[in-house]
């Protein structure tokens, strides 16, 4: 019997993986996705069961989620999650779906489903921090994978497409042989000295006007999420100068933590997070255009 587990990339998703696949053994295989990219997974037409774990309904598009169900309606066997809205699958799926809005992860909930009670707590504990970090306490399991995807998403940014995948199936292989992988434990050495360079580059900011801090990082990798963070103890607004590691053209990348700026409406952009977002072009004529936007 052929099985297809289909599940979130983040540590929740991938450790519930795991669980499933630990229960019921066979021939699996993983197709690890998003909400929205639900409808792209490839199911073969030989497989038997599908088994769909952290993936809630997808918000830009509901009707998509209903219909992945009714064209694999017969092969799906469980559906596990603790997202809003997924709730309304219950119609279309019936017994067959497991969810808790205040499940802290999926592996918490799937451990008192009849069935599924073997998991070991150090998974449970782990996915827990992975999904809820403000309310549950880093394990060394959760930081183990979440160190290792913060580097692969990282090699992501700067062209290697195939880096968060050969993470995430690697951490499902060592969950699953409880043999630590040498693939997650490089990437996640490469991150602690992302980290380091990290801090170092929030150090260098510099302001070029009240509020705002600008730093010019060339060609090295950091964790812009952990600079903007780490950048916002002095500047509520921060300017990061870098050169694309794919196509080496200059980018310029704009962040705020203050709510009342909407980073897209003052650049007059056609779309974008409105307080996160990059811009191409001459490094230089690229801040003067931000900064007179600002001000």
């Amino acid at each position: 019997m052929k099985n297809l587990i289909i599940c979130h990339g983040d540590g929740d998703g991938i450790i519930a993986a795991a669980a499933i696949a630990k229960r019921i053994g066979g021939s699996i295989s993983f197709a690890i996705t998003q909400p929205f990219l639900l409808d792209e997974v490839k199911v073969e037409e030989d497989v038997d069961l599908i088994y769909v774990v952290d993936i809630g309904i997808n918000n830009r598009d509901a009707t998509m989620t209903a219909r992945f169900i009714a064209r694999h309606d017969e092969r799906i066997i469980l559906w596990v999650d603790h997202h809003h809205g997924t709730e309304v699958l219950v119609d279309l799926l019936g017994e067959r779906l497991h969810f808790n809005l205040e499940a802290p992860s999926c592996p918490s909930l799937l451990c008192i489903i009849k069935g599924y009670y073997h998991i070991p707590q150090e998974w449970i504990d782990a996915a827990n921090a992975c999904d809820r970090p403000t309310e549950f306490p880093a394990t060394e399991l959760s930081e183990r994978y979440n160190r290792a995807f913060k580097a692969a998403l990282i090699d992501f940014q700067y062209g290697d497409k195939e880096a968060i995948s050969k993470i995430q199936h690697a951490f499902i292989d060592e969950l699953l042989t409880q043999q630590k992988s040498e693939i997650i434990t490089n990437f996640g050495s490469r991150y602690n000295a992302i980290m380091r360079i990290t801090h170092a580059a929030a150090e260098s900011l510099v302001e070029v006007a009240p509020g705002i801090g600008l730093i010019t990082l060339g060609k090295a990798k950091v964790d812009k999420t952990l600079l903007c963070l780490e950048g916002y103890k002095k500047f509520s607004v921060i300017i990061v100068q870098f050169f694309s590691l794919e196509n080496g053209e200059p980018v310029t990348m704009l962040a705020t933590n203050r709510k009342d700026l909407n980073l897209v409406k003052k650049l007059n952009l056609p779309s974008g997070s409105v307080f996160r977002v990059n811009l191409t072009g001459d490094h230089d004529q690229t801040v003067k255009i931000i900064l007179t936007s600002l001000n």
